[in-house]
C-alpha cells in the first residue's frame, strides 16, 4: 500500500486543484484499495485521451494523455521498477531519471557538463559518432521491452543463492507483465505517459551496457547516441556497430540525416541544444580551452521573448552556455509588462539614478533622504534631489525641476545631516547645495576646514 500511496502522490502532483483530483481524494481510501487489487490481479483497464501538440520547432505529435485512474497504476509500476532499474544501469542514459537531465548539476548525470569533460578536456578523443533512432517509441515492441526486464532481472537476482532466485521468479513474472500492459497500447508506446521513458530505458539496457564496455566515452539521450573515439575510422566502426544492433536486436533504423561521423576539433557539435567547441590551439591545462554556445534557433526565440515567465526559461538553458553578455542585454531590453502593469509599488524616493562624479559641482536641492544603520554605525544614505531642467536644443532652463537619486556610503554627508538632525532645525529641504570632492564627497561648506598651521 506504501507504494500505491507514492504513486498516487506522483500522478497528483501538479493536478491538484483538478476536478478529476478532486474527485479522487474525497474517496482515496476506496480508490487505493482499488488500484492495489487491480494491480495485483492485472485486471485494470488503461484509458487515454487523445491529443496533438506542435512544439516550438513546428513539430507536431499525437498525444495521449492517460486519466488519473491509469496514472496512477503507472505510477505504482514505476515505484516498483525504479529502484532496481538505477542499481544496474550504467551510467549511459540521460534522460527521465532522477538526477539525469542535459544541465543536471550532477556532472555524472548531466549531459552538458559530460560533454563539456569530453570537448575540452580529454584531447585524446578526437571524432565523435552520431545516431538517432527513428520513430522509437512506435516501433519499439513489447517482446524488446520483455527482453529488457530479463536482462535487469537476472542482474539484480545474479548474486543470490538459487533458492532466492526461484523464489523471486514469480514476482518478476507478474512485474513483467504488470509493465507490459500499463505501458503499451495497441503494441507500441505511447508519447505523453510517465511510463514509455523507463520502458524504453529498460529495453535498451543491453545496448546501454554494450556501449558501455565497448566505447571510452558514451552517451544516450533518449533515441540519441553519441560516441567517442581517437580516430575517425573508429568513428564509422562504432556508427556501424550502434545501427547494425539497433536493427538486429530492436528493428529499429537510425536516421539517415541525424547520423553521422563529427570531428570534435570542428566548429562545434549540437548536443541537445548546445553546440560545444573545442579549441585546438589549446591544451586540457589552458583557460579558455573551449566554448559553448546556445543552438542558433533557440538563441534567436530567447532574445526575441518578451514573456516573463518564458524568459525564466531561457534563462535557465543560457545560465550553463557563454552567454553572459546575451543575457544582460537581453534582460535590460526587456519590459517586464505582466508585473508592471498589474502591480506597481510606489516609492516616494524612487527617480533615476545620477552618479556623484555626475552631479558633482551642480546646483541641487535636497528634498528627502533616508540614512541607513548597520552593526558599525551609519553606512548607506539615498537623497531625493531636483535639478533644475535644460532645454537640450535652446539651453534656456523649461522652469521644471527635474528629480533623480543618489545613494551610497557617503560618510562627510551622513554625518552632517546627523547634526542638523540633533540640531533641531527644519532644514529640509536643502536648498542650492553643491557636492564637491574634499577628502570624500560633502556639501560644500558643511565643514570647518583648516587653512593655516598654526606653530606653537
Amino acid at each position: 500500500m506504501k507504494d500505491v500511496e507514492a504513486g498516487e502522490l506522483a500522478a497528483l502532483r501538479g493536478r491538484a486543484d483538478t476536478r478529476q483530483a478532486q474527485d479522487w481524494l474525497s474517496e482515496k481510501k476506496t480508490n487505493r484499495q482499488r488500484v492495489l487489487t487491480e494491480a495485483q490481479s492485472l485486471s485494470f483497464v488503461t484509458e487515454y485521451r487523445q491529443l496533438v501538440k506542435t512544439n516550438a520547432n513546428g513539430k507536431v505529435r499525437q498525444i495521449d494523455a492517460p486519466s488519473l485512474h491509469t496514472l496512477v497504476i503507472q505510477h505504482l509500476w514505476m515505484e516498483l521498477v525504479m529502484p532496481y532499474y538505477m542499481d544496474v544501469e550504467p551510467g549511459v542514459a540521460r534522460n527521465c531519471l532522477p538526477g539525469r537531465g542535459v544541465t543536471a548539476e550532477d556532472r555524472s548525470g548531466s549531459v552538458l557538463k559530460e560533454a563539456k569533460r569530453l570537448f575540452y578536456d580529454r584531447r585524446e578523443l578526437s571524432f565523435l559518432a552520431c545516431a538517432d533512432q527513428r520513430q522509437c517509441y512506435q516501433r519499439l515492441t513489447p517482446a524488446a521491452y520483455r527482453r529488457g526486464m530479463k536482462e535487469l532481472r537476472n542482474r539484480v537476482l545474479g548474486g543470490l543463492p538459487v533458492e532466492k532466485r526461484m523464489e523471486a521468479m514469480p514476482y518478476w513474472r507478474w512485474l513483467i507483465d504488470f509493465g507490459e500492459q500499463v505501458s503499451f497500447v495497441d503494441g507500441h508506446l505511447p508519447i505523453g505517459t510517465p511510463t514509455s521513458p523507463l520502458v524504453h530505458h529498460i529495453a535498451m539496457l543491453p545496448f546501454d551496457l554494450w556501449l558501455k564496455e565497448q566505447f571510452p566515452w558514451a552517451i544516450r539521450y533518449a533515441d540519441n547516441v553519441w560516441v567517442a573515439t581517437e580516430t575517425r575510422e573508429e568513428a564509422a566502426q562504432a556508427l556501424w556497430r550502434i545501427r547494425q544492433f539497433w536493427w538486429y536486436a530492436y528493428r529499429l533504423r537510425a536516421k539517415r540525416h541525424a547520423a553521422g561521423v563529427l570531428p570534435i576539433n570542428g566548429e562545434g557539435v549540437d548536443l541537445c541544444g548546445y553546440v560545444v567547441q573545442r579549441l585546438p590551439s589549446k591544451s586540457a591545462t589552458s583557460h579558455n580551452k573551449g566554448m559553448t554556445r546556445m543552438r542558433p534557433a533557440t538563441l534567436h526565440r530567447a532574445v526575441r521573448c518578451k514573456d516573463d515567465k518564458a524568459w525564466a526559461s531561457y534563462f535557465g538553458l543560457m545560465r550553463p552556455a557563454d552567454c553572459f553578455g546575451i543575457m544582460q542585454k537581453t534582460e535590460k531590453r526587456m519590459k517586464l509588462t505582466e508585473l508592471t502593469q498589474r502591480v506597481r509599488i510606489n516609492r516616494e524616493m524612487d527617480a533615476k539614478h545620477i552618479d556623484m562624479k555626475d552631479l558633482e559641482g551642480k546646483v541641487h536641492n535636497v528634498y528627502k533622504y533616508e540614512i541607513r544603520r548597520g552593526k558599525e554605525g551609519d553606512n548607506w544614505m539615498k537623497a531625493l534631489i531636483g535639478i533644475p531642467d535644460i532645454d537640450g536644443e535652446t539651453g534656456k532652463p523649461t522652469g521644471r525641476i527635474r528629480a533623480y537619486e543618489y545613494h551610497g556610503n557617503y560618510q562627510g554627508i551622513i554625518r552632517w545631516l546627523r547634526e542638523l538632525e540633533a540640531s533641531g532645525i527644519d532644514f529640509l529641504p536643502i536648498e542650492e547645495g553643491r557636492i564637491v570632492n574634499e577628502c570624500g564627497y560633502i556639501y560644500e561648506g558643511s565643514t570647518n576646514q583648516i587653512q593655516f598651521i598654526e606653530e606653537e
